[in-house]
């Protein structure tokens, strides 16, 4: 009976160790490489040259959009004033994306000059290396979120991102990443998969 036992309990460990093994079987991050420093540099007011591809009139714009990274996590980027506690910025262009945007039930807009119209998001990116030798160049993927916008009358929505179909890319040589993000709109009786495409530059 003893015998059966101690079977079964190694058949047991067996099957748990091959069914877990495909958990552990992921691509490696190298998250305590310093990437998004490149694009979230310790200058006071740092903005790193974010610009954003217009569809309707087929050219980019820039804006400004302060960021920042982490001693924690140095391979993730995030968007905020760093400089006045509790103020954000102008995070992908949503401010402005956003300006008119209409709550139908409350009838208010976002405004430029409520105290807390700016925009924050803690960790929007993420920068994988292609390899733990190759750091200068890799992938950029988009944090999936909600992202919360403020009116003037200090009511809020919420506007989901996500990743696109395909993650970004950047390189700190030439200190360019550029990456899609995918808005989810339907909060405000927008597009469920609104995608719009950004580049920053060091």
């Amino acid at each position: 009976m003893m015998y059966k036992k101690i079977f079964f309990s190694c058949v047991f460990a067996i099957a748990l160790l091959f069914a877990c093994k495909k958990d552990y079987n992921v691509t490696p991050t190298y998250a305590k490489v310093g990437v998004a420093i490149t694009w979230a540099k310790t200058e006071q007011y740092y903005s790193p040259k974010p610009e954003i591809y217009l569809d309707s009139i087929g050219t980019w714009r820039k804006f400004t959009s302060f960021a920042f990274t982490s001693d924690a996590e140095p391979d993730k980027i995030g968007f905020q004033n760093p400089y006045v506690a509790g103020k954000g910025t102008n995070a992908l262009y949503m401010n402005s994306i956003y300006s008119n945007a209409i709550y139908t039930k409350l009838g208010t807009n976002i405004s430029q000059d409520s105290g807390t119209y700016n925009t924050i998001i803690p960790k929007c990116f993420q920068f994988i290396p292609k390899s733990k030798d190759t750091v200068t160049q890799g992938t950029v993927v988009v944090l999936p979120q909600d992202v919360t916008l403020t009116r003037r009358d200090k009511t809020q929505f919420v506007i989901k991102i996500m990743p696109s179909d395909q993650p970004g890319t950047y390189n700190t040589e030439t200190g360019v990443f550029e990456i899609e993000v995918v808005f989810d709109e339907s909060s405000i009786g927008g597009n469920s998969a609104v995608k719009r495409r950004y580049r920053f530059k060091s």
